[in-house]
């Protein structure tokens, strides 16, 4: 991809970090989210995406869970054969997510109202130098929250590299997103997350990662995050 299209994504990121409007002060809350992700090979070009997580607030001794399912599909390569039997979350340059997600307390005591969310999903991948990867994806999220509905839209951009240390491939990376969110008609929140993913063998990855969030219009303004997620291959 030529230099301008790379600045241009480069600014696209740039522009929505500032227009988010600044988060209120306060201490961060802290969360842990373990997570479980599984993703089932259909064919050459489509797989089935299984989510499964458990977000719990230290200080509020509050949980939510999460379950998902997607259909991921993707373009096959044409003028680079090999990528066709390629890990699409390596090595493919496009591919499309649809997908239903459920939250609520599963203890049922959560003030909050459970919600429904259906989405739909982009992620383009492009190589630079250094065999790193620049990673982009735009989302939009259908959401019911409590009979509410509201449509959310997220820009993410990262990058990450693939690394061998010790017979161990391992992938690092960092990224930030911006949400923009009808209910509020402005971009109120920005998500950043640094991680590694570790393959421990064909089937099985685990990806420990840190996150910091911050939202203008949420009464946890700025989050503090820790997740592990198990990912199981097939």
């Amino acid at each position: 991809m030529s230099r301008p299209c790379i600045g241009g994504l480069a600014a696209t990121l740039i522009a929505c970090s500032t227009c988010i409007c600044p988060a209120r002060a306060g201490a961060a809350v802290q969360e842990i989210v373990p997570e479980f992700n599984a993703f089932i090979r259909l064919s050459d070009r489509a797989r089935l995406y299984l989510l499964g997580d458990v977000t719990v607030q230290r200080a509020e001794h509050s949980t939510e869970a999460e379950v998902g399912v997607h259909l991921d599909y993707t373009l096959v390569p044409i003028l680079r054969p090999y990528l066709r039997e390629a890990d699409w979350a390596r090595d493919r340059y496009f591919w499309t997510r649809v997908g239903y997600v459920v939250l609520g307390s599963p203890d049922g005591e959560s003030s909050g109202p459970t919600e429904r969310r259906g989405l739909v999903e982009m992620t383009q991948r492009v190589a630079l130098p250094e065999e790193v990867w620049l990673v982009n994806r735009a989302r939009v999220d259908l959401r019911d929250l409590g009979g509410e509905f509201s449509t959310r839209y997220r820009l993410r951009m990262g990058i990450e590299r693939e690394f061998t240390a010790g017979g161990v491939v391992m992938v690092p990376y960092v990224q930030a997103e911006a949400f923009y969110d009808t209910r509020y008609d402005y971009w109120n929140r920005r998500l950043f997350q640094a991680g590694v993913e570790f393959e421990i063998s064909r089937t099985w990855r685990i990806e420990p990662y840190v996150a910091r969030q911050t939202d203008s219009a949420s009464a946890s303004a700025n989050v503090s995050r820790f997740g592990l997620v198990l990912k199981y291959f097939r």
